[in-house]
Parts: structure tokens; sequence; C-alpha cells
């Protein structure tokens, strides 16, 4: 149960780390595409690094996100169907999801991640316009994946731990 617990200690600063960092990276964005619009059409010159950073910030943004919506359980399903269900088969089909989201997030996302950011740092491949290793664009998918994984173990151990009621009841979101 000490584990568990600071499985959820540490889940609670990461995802509060990870708001702060979107709100930073979403920020970002918008001034990059503002300068990038300002720059084309005012000063009839757009700034060449500015849409490749903003490619760059929208990958990381979506990825990053997508792990926070793991933690908050709000990714895409199909809930009005599973509410129907008996609550033990609920439970069943959660912890099936929480399986297969836990396998594509470790193995695709982390493992296949990995894989690709190192082959584009050995590459030497780089983004022109910012003139950064491609690697740094691809990185958002192993660290997605790997915080996705951590999530994803929380969520499994509520449902087994808890009654089935509680846990969708319980659903902390972060403030």
């Amino acid at each position: 149960m000490k584990l568990f617990t600071g499985i959820q200690a540490l889940n609670r600063r990461l995802a509060a780390g990870l708001q702060v960092l979107l709100v930073i990276v979403f920020s970002l964005l918008v001034l990059d595409v503002i300068w990038g619009v300002f720059s084309r059409y005012v000063l009839q010159d757009q700034a060449s690094w500015s849409e490749e950073l903003a490619r760059l910030l929208m990958v990381w943004l979506a990825l990053l996100a997508t792990a926070l919506v793991s933690r908050e359980d709000r990714h895409l399903s199909l809930d009005f169907l599973v509410r129907a269900w008996p609550e033990d088969l609920q439970r069943v089909s959660h912890l099936l999801v929480y399986v297969f989201v836990f396998c594509f997030a470790a193995i695709v996302m982390t493992w296949g991640g990995w894989e690709l950011v190192a082959d584009r740092f050995a590459s030497g491949q780089s983004l022109p316009a910012l003139g950064i290793a491609k690697g740094w664009f691809y990185l958002a998918l192993p660290v997605s994946g790997m915080l996705i994984c951590l999530f994803i173990v929380e969520l499994f151990w509520k449902v087994c731990t808890s009654s089935f009621a509680e846990s969708e009841t319980e659903t902390e979101p972060i403030s």
C-alpha cells in the first residue's frame, strides 16, 4: 500500500507540473503563431522559424496533454454503453482498457519512441529553420508514453482496490 501511496504522490506532482508546462507550451505556441502571422502580413517577410516552432510546440502540446487526460481518466471511450453494464462487468472493462492503454504506451510510445529518438539523434537530422536535432521533435512520444504508463498504473490500482462506484466518483481533477 505504501508503494501505491508513493505512486499517487508522484503522479499528483507530475500532473501538477504537467499542467504548468502545458500552459507555458500553449502560451508559446500562441505567441509564435501571432508572430508568424504578423511577420507574414505586416512585415511582408515571415520568420523562417515560426512555422517549424509551431509544429514542434503543437506535437509536444498534444502528446503531453494526452498524458494528462489519461491521468484524469478522460480519454475517448464509450461510457454511455459501459455504464449500462453491471458493476462487475464495468470494472473488468475498465481494467482491460487500462491494460491495453498501458501496453500501447509502453511498447509503441515509450519503447518505439526511444528507438525513433535514438535513430534521429544518430542520423544527425536537424530541423532546418530551428537548427536543432530532429530527435527533440520526436522526444515527446516516449516522454508522454512514460507518463501515461505511470498514470495508468495508478488508475488500475484504484479500480482493483476500491469499490468501482468509489473509483468512478473519486477521479480527482487536478487543481
